[in-house]
């Protein structure tokens, strides 16, 4: 199990893209560890995989915890800047898939999928690479957005997730730059 938050940090790191009228959840540690266990537990039986490639930077936190509870490889994987941050539509991976991937089974995922622009990108790069068969899992799948084949939670409201904070209260998400924030 993963150790739970021990507060609530007390600034958000994110923008509030919503428009206003969605409704705002916050997840805990403690609520992402169980939505990390229920997705571990639904992938159990039903597909094999022998590795997980975590999307920086929301799908790095959860493919690592993944990863962790199925006891399989972990790799992250940094795209380049997604359309939502650019403007621009289509996404591409950063650096290219680990070749170790070639002739596995591996699980790709994401904290959110929406508009599919990543999960995409991944899959593509993830059959160039050779993997044997991939299969997509999220801890947010938007209802009107890109199918994975597995999620966590299935809602349109707008999510805070525990990562979204800087636990120093000072940091916005815009000035945090993940190749030097270990992501």
């Amino acid at each position: 199990m993963l150790a739970p938050q021990a507060e609530a940090p007390r600034q958000h790191r994110g923008t509030d893209r919503s428009g206003g009228s969605a409704r705002i959840r916050e997840i805990s540690w403690t609520d992402f560890d169980r939505h990390v266990q229920g997705l571990a537990k639904s992938l159990r039986g039903k597909v094999e995989v022998d590795a997980v490639v975590g999307l920086a930077h929301g799908g790095v936190f959860v493919g690592g915890a993944l990863a962790a509870v199925l006891k399989i490889e972990f790799f992250p994987v940094r795209l380049a800047p997604r359309s939502r941050d650019t403007g621009q539509s289509g996404v591409k991976v950063h650096g290219g898939m680990p070749r170790e991937l070639k002739g596995r089974r591996v699980l790709l995922v994401d904290d959110v999928s929406a508009s599919g622009d990543a999960l995409r990108s991944g899959l593509s790069a993830l059959v160039k690479v050779g993997a044997k068969a991939v299969h997509t899992a999220v801890l947010l799948q938007r209802d009107l957005g890109y199918a994975a084949d597995f999620a966590a939670l299935r809602r349109d409201d707008f999510h805070v997730f525990p990562w979204d904070y800087d636990t120093r209260g000072t940091t916005p998400v815009a000035g945090v730059d993940p190749d030097t924030a270990g992501a």
